[in-house]
């Protein structure tokens, strides 16, 4: 009511110059009524308006706040069932690697036993291939020779002779009548027209023997298939089990996020709601009071503009414009309407610099306008009521609370923003030592990745090189091993040639010995005249010398004696030495072979034990490998779970930034407008102590 008069008054003042003093100062005075009146209307109005659409605010968001609760109160159940879904899918997943890498390291040590076991067996049929082409070959070449007829002593002479004897006696397969019958043909000679029965028993050899290799060859083909359906399934298992294991841990790693995620999100939503809460009970507390303002401010309006309407309607009647002409002159009531109007010009009260001052505050953009309406409201209030009551006196006892109240609230806030401020640059030097210690961490998983990629790596090519080493070392038993049989065949052929030519010369030496009569004939037999014992040899060859030349009998009987003496003893001493150095040669044969076969014997064992021992090294390192390529996994998942931590750490400082970049940029600012609100509103309650209206 006091600004309506005001203004009107105002209006009375900028009109005033207008009119002359002998105007009809009723007429103002109900003029300046009826723009009272209409102020006082369009503040109604303007109340009402802001009145619904502050009711229409609280409908809006009670029903928007109502729904939030809500939802998210659906959302929590959502989350809930949704971290504990992740929290027993990870666990699962979990268990499930382990699973698949026991299953992993089951297949890799079942393929390195099934390994060593196929060498084996792959080494034993070689070496039962080799002898049974061998006895095979001996026996295809003795039949035909002994079916054409040949003796046993020369069937011994041949190559394949003295395996064939050999052979007789270590074969298994044979009956022991037929052994001797056969051993007997080969010692006692026997004719060749006995020899049906032996044909009939190496024949038997023969089958047997090429169908045990025939057996053996199939087994062996078999095992190789067998071998290599195991090793395929087995490496398939392998394959399966690591794309599982990292699939799986990858899934793991990403869900260990998720349930991070899940359970910030439900905390997050929990609060949310109890805010939302609050917010809803805030919101119907301050509608209600609001509801009750308005109601109270409607009533004085309503009354306010009845008043004015029945002063205008009293000032217009034209019995009362009679009386005020009849009771007042005209220069009387100019000069009290001129200072009437005078008084608008005096110095404001107290209460309107405060309320000046509050306003002054609230142009301010001040960040409590709320506040400050309601005390600008409550003043109004206050001078409208002292208006209306005919200046009665007013206590102020509730706006200086309110100051008072805000005073607490700015500093309040004041000691919320050092707080806040000491907060955010705690938050953010730790949020930058996590961040050092996220990279830091980053830093080694990576050098580890690499690490363990490298070693993968070496022992990949390790594992390479051995089996490179073992395929160069089975080639190279196989050719040792032909090569052995080739000077074995070859000694053999060498030593029955040598002792062939030994058994010739020999036969040849006793016939030469036979003829001249033997070496004991050549020795001194001295008879009692002295004279040497002749030979009937030599009577033959001094008749052949006779004969020859009957005129020289006496002189060719003494050179041809001493001729054939000297024929005699230099054929029989070379003989003598070809036997000796056939029996040398055969000797040094034997020592060759038998230094040859103890090398062969030596470089399968020292091959055997290097290709078990190849193979053993390559299974360690498979499996050392297998378990890098785990550790592998492990690492790059955790190196996914530090990138996610550094990602958070990240995000943490960018929120950091965002909530207090503002406060620490503009802390002095705020600082001193709030002191200066303080000083204002201090100022006020100054103005306001001990004033009445």
């Amino acid at each position: 009511m006091m600004r309506g008069l005001l203004v009107a008054l105002c209006i009375g003042c900028a009109t005033g110059a207008k009119v002359q003093l002998g105007a009809n100062p009723i007429r103002k005075v109900v003029t300046l009524m009826q723009n009272m009146q209409k102020e006082v209307e369009n503040e109604l109005k303007t109340e009402k308006e802001l009145y619904e659409k502050f009711m229409c605010f609280c409908d809006g968001g009670t029903a928007e706040v109502s729904k939030a609760i809500e939802d998210g109160k659906a959302k929590v159940e959502e989350l809930t069932a949704k971290q504990k879904e992740e929290e027993a899918t990870k666990a699962q997943l979990e268990q499930e690697v382990v699973d698949h890498k026991k299953d992993r390291e089951g297949a890799k040590a079942d393929l390195g036993e099934a390994t060593s076991l196929r060498s084996k067996e792959a080494a034993e049929y070689a070496a039962l291939k080799a002898d049974s082409d061998t006895n095979i070959a001996g026996l295809s070449a003795a039949i035909p020779a002994i079916e054409k007829g040949m003796g046993a002593a020369a069937f011994l002479q041949t190559p394949f002779g003295s395996h064939v004897a050999h052979l007789v006696q270590s074969f298994p397969d044979m009956d022991p009548v037929d052994r001797r019958s056969v051993e007997s043909f080969l010692q006692e000679g026997t004719s060749a027209e006995g020899s049906g029965e032996i044909l009939g028993i190496m024949k038997q050899m023969l089958e047997t023997m090429e169908a045990n290799l025939k057996e053996a060859t199939a087994s062996e083909d078999s095992a190789v298939a067998g071998f290599a359906e195991l090793e395929g399934s087995k490496k398939k298992e392998v394959e399966i089990a690591t794309e599982a294991i990292e699939s799986k841990m990858l899934r793991s790693g990403e869900l260990a996020v998720a349930v991070v995620q899940t359970k910030d999100e439900l905390e997050d939503t929990v609060e949310e709601i109890a805010a939302n809460e609050k917010m809803a009970g805030e919101l119907k507390e301050q509608c209600a009071s609001k509801a009750k303002e308005f109601a109270t401010i409607q009533k004085e309006k309503t009354d306010e503009v009845s008043a004015i309407s029945e002063a205008i309607a009293i000032l217009n009647d034209d019995d009362a414009l009679d009386v005020f002409k009849k009771a007042m002159p005209s220069a009387s009531f100019a000069q009290q309407n001129s200072a009437f109007l005078q008084k608008s010009r005096h110095t404001a009260s107290k209460p309107m610099r405060a309320q000046a001052v509050l306003a002054s505050l609230l142009r301010r953009h001040s960040e409590h306008s709320s506040q400050l309406n309601l005390m600008l409201y409550t003043m109004q209030s206050k001078i409208r009521l002292s208006h209306k009551h005919g200046h009665k006196v007013q206590k102020f006892d509730e706006i200086t609370k309110m100051i008072d109240d805000m005073v607490a609230l700015l500093g309040k806030e004041q000691k919320d923003d050092d707080k806040q401020k000491e907060f955010c640059r705690d938050e953010l030097d730790k949020a930058a030592d996590e961040e050092v210690a996220a990279k830091e961490k980053i830093a080694a998983i990576s050098a580890t990745i690499e690490e363990q990629t490298d070693t993968i790596t070496q022992l990949t090519d390790e594992v390479a090189a051995l089996q490179e080493g073992i395929a160069a070392l089975d080639k190279s038993v196989v050719v040792a091993t032909g090569q052995r049989k080739e000077e074995h065949e070859e000694y053999t052929a060498a030593a029955q040639m040598n002792q062939a030519a030994v058994e010739l010369v020999g036969k040849a030496k006793k016939r030469l010995e036979k003829f001249y009569g033997g070496a004991a004939l050549l020795q001194e037999e001295a008879t009692p005249q002295g004279t040497l014992f002749q030979a009937p040899a030599f009577v033959q060859i001094k008749a052949h010398a006779r004969a020859r030349d009957e005129m020289e009998v006496q002189e060719d009987d003494t050179d041809t004696e001493t001729s054939t003496q000297k024929k005699e003893g230099g054929v029989i001493a070379m003989m003598e030495g070809i036997i000796h150095e056939l029996k040398m040669g055969m000797k040094d044969s034997e020592y060759a072979e038998k230094t040859a076969a103890d090398d062969y014997a030596k470089l399968m064992t020292e091959s055997q034990e290097t290709r078990a021992q190849d193979t053993k090294s390559i299974t360690d390192k498979s499996a050392a490998k297998a378990d890098l390529e785990a550790k592998l996994v492990e690492a790059k998942d955790e190196g996914a779970k530090a990138d996610d931590e550094l990602a958070i750490v990240g995000k943490t400082i960018a929120d950091l930034h965002a909530s207090c970049d503002f406060l620490i940029q503009n802390y002095d600012l705020r600082k001193e407008a709030r002191a200066n609100e303080v000083d204002a509103l201090k100022n006020a309650k100054a103005m306001l102590a001990g004033a009445v209206m």
